[in-house]
């Protein structure tokens, strides 16, 4: 039997998820169902549990999906995390919500149970420094209270069966674990607190990660530090064999980016190749640092033309194999379905589970989809399962 980190999950009140059970889950993952079906917000969770004892991740994973500020607050991107209702509508209220996480598998985690409420208060000094304005000006004389938010962790781990990087590892008790605390009228970023209790090596990719500098370099740092430069170098070449190696560097030594070094070109930006070439770098920095823990990707297919999603997907795949790494993606393609089964008839070990999630009025139902049964439905009867 594998061992995975997460063998089954469970979630309630998380944005429009409820009820969601997903067992039986594999080395490879695939979310599908309709849009507003939770295929984004099982990753979102999924990012959540993976640092239980670090309620930062919250603001970092609103800003993932609100990455252009579109929300008029931080408050009200984390209002919206949990499930709403009538009252919740009206400003005069304070909101006051909770939701829960189960799992199964080598991660000790068990269940994390997260509180929500809103307040009216002051936020300390150190609070305000936080806040962009007041950064570029002195602080104003008089403090007005404002509207707040606290998010409280509740984390339950099994201890009697930690093994592997989890063995020996402290827990702090629940009263160590610090809340997070928003405030409506306080825009900066949030505070790099220490980390504290286990948790797992794990990434998000977003359909647009690829896009951003500082994401690519930090992932090639990673990588750097942490993974197998030849594994990366093993896809590009599948690309253009030209491609010779891929560094951090700073033309004029002031801003780090990514290089590739190609045979004709020389030392050429990462941003004069493709799409798929710059979301093959990203996803081959990402996997490869993280041995051993999870990768999540949203809309694994885009940016790659269906030409290459061959190629790429048995890298994945086999990838995550050799270096025991967890992965969970969403895709609206049916090209990418089969191009993931199609990676997965290499070893034909049952790796590759599908779910396919559907809101009704009784919660969020799923169903779970095996890799022999997806060969079938798929390339013996051409359905779609998505």
């Amino acid at each position: 039997m594998k061992k995975l980190p997460f063998a089954n999950i469970g979630i309630n009140g998380f944005r429009g998820l409820r009820f969601l059970k997903l067992e039986g889950l594999g080395r490879v993952n695939i979310l599908v169902g309709d849009n507003n079906s939770g295929k984004t917000s099982v990753l979102e969770a999924l990012s959540l549990m993976c640092q239980p004892f670090n309620p930062d991740e919250w603001l970092s994973m609103v800003g993932r999906r609100d990455f252009g500020r579109l929300d008029e607050t931080r408050l009200l991107s984390l209002r919206w995390c949990f499930t709403q209702n009538g009252a919740s509508f009206e400003p005069d209220i304070f909101f006051d919500a909770g939701c829960d996480f189960q799992c199964e598998g080598t991660f000790p985690l068990r269940t994390l149970r997260v509180n929500y409420k809103e307040f009216v208060g002051e936020p300390s000094p150190e609070e305000r420094r936080r806040d962009l304005r007041f950064s570029r000006r002195p602080e104003p004389d008089i403090e007005e209270p404002m509207r707040g938010g606290e998010l409280v962790h509740y984390p339950d781990w099994d201890e009697h069966e930690l093994s592997g990087a989890f063995q020996g590892r402290l827990f702090p008790d629940m009263e160590q674990i610090p809340p997070l605390r928003v405030w409506e009228g306080i825009l900066g970023p949030r505070m790099n607190r220490p980390r504290k209790g286990p948790r797992l090596n794990a990434e998000v990719l977003t359909p647009y990660s690829y896009q951003f500098n500082r994401i690519q370099v930090r992932s090639h740092s990673n990588q750097i530090f942490r993974g197998d430069m030849s594994r990366v170098i093993e896809l590009l070449q599948d690309f253009d064999p030209n491609i010779e190696g891929i560094d951090l560097a700073s033309y004029y030594g002031d801003r780090p980016a990514i290089y590739i070094k190609h045979r004709k070109l020389g030392f050429a930006p990462l941003s004069v190749f493709g799409d798929a070439m710059r979301r093959s770098v990203l996803l081959a920095a990402t996997l490869t640092s993280l041995s051993g823990g999870v990768l999540m990707i949203d809309e694994v297919e885009v940016g790659i033309h269906v030409a290459a999603l061959g190629r790429v997907f048995k890298w994945l795949v086999d990838s995550a194999k050799e270096l025991d790494v967890q992965i969970f993606v969403t895709t609206h393609s049916l090209e990418a379905l089969d191009a993931l089964l199609s990676a997965g008839l290499v070893t034909d070990d049952g790796d590759i589970v599908a779910f396919h999630l559907a809101q009704t009025p009784e919660g969020t139902n799923c169903k779970r989809y095996s890799e022999d049964i997806l060969q079938r439905l798929r390339f013996e009867r051409g359905l779609d399962v998505r």
